[in-house]
């Protein structure tokens, strides 16, 4: 074996790692953004805010039943001052006025206690509301925060790999033992965004690196490439390894 195609090789093993660095960070980038993580969120934040007025309009009814009580307790509490103030007696003309005003804080009273009923009621509605929606929001924050945990978790997986090849890279560098080859396949690898394989097995007159499959003529071009010099392909500029 050639000094240059130990080098070609060893490139390889490199590419190996690089591609795999490259699909590691696609697969993230993919996570981060994930539009089904990202709609189980937006579902969950709805959730948030709807459990949130749940609770304010729970609140809010269970305060009306609260002043609804209070005010038919002070009606009664003036009709119970009022009907003593009756049994204690008095002149003709002030226990009728006592009584007069005895009826019509009974009629105070009926009107109280029907919106003391109509505010129990409506708690009532409201509490059944809460307990029928409730079940709904609980699932859409569980799956939320489920799917958060995968991605997280397949981020922390990613990243740990992510770290392992960062650190194998410099051996597999070194084992290229040429800086002016690496620099070139370098050079070829972030082209045009970055990302691309720029050295692949030639086989079957085909380029491993885009799939291109060559010309006879072609073919016999790069398999009988002057020594000392590294084949390329013609779509994609990849380096050949024959």
């Amino acid at each position: 074996m050639t000094e240059q195609q130990a080098a070609l090789l060893a490139l390889l093993d490199l590419q190996a790692v690089d591609s795999e660095l490259h699909a590691i960070m696609v697969k993230a980038k993919s996570l981060q953004e994930s539009e089904h993580v990202k709609s189980l969120l937006a579902r969950r934040a709805q959730a948030i805010e709807a459990a949130k007025q749940l609770d304010a309009r729970g609140k809010e009814a269970a305060s009306a039943v609260d002043g609804a009580d209070t005010k038919v307790r002070e009606i009664q509490a003036r009709i119970d001052r009022d009907s003593e103030r009756l049994n204690h007696g008095g002149t003709a003309k002030d226990l009728m006025g006592i009584q007069h005003e005895i009826d019509t804080l009974t009629k105070q009273r009926g009107h109280a206690e029907d919106a003391q009923y109509q505010a129990m009621e409506h708690a009532e509605a409201v509490a059944a509301d809460r307990e029928q929606k409730l079940p709904l929001l609980r699932a859409a924050d569980a799956q939320a925060r489920d799917a958060v945990s995968e991605r997280d978790r397949g981020l922390a997986e990613l990243q740990d790999r992510h770290r392992e090849l960062t650190a194998q890279r410099p051996e597999r560098v070194s084992a290229v033992g040429d800086e002016t080859l690496v620099a070139r396949y370098d050079s070829l690898r972030n082209a045009r965004g970055g990302g691309r394989i720029a050295v692949a097995r030639f086989e079957r007159e085909t380029c491993g690196a885009c799939g291109t499959h060559m010309s006879p003529g072609d073919a016999q071009l790069i398999l009988n490439a002057p020594a000392g010099t590294i084949p390329t392909c013609i779509e994609c500029s990849a380096l050949l390894v024959r």
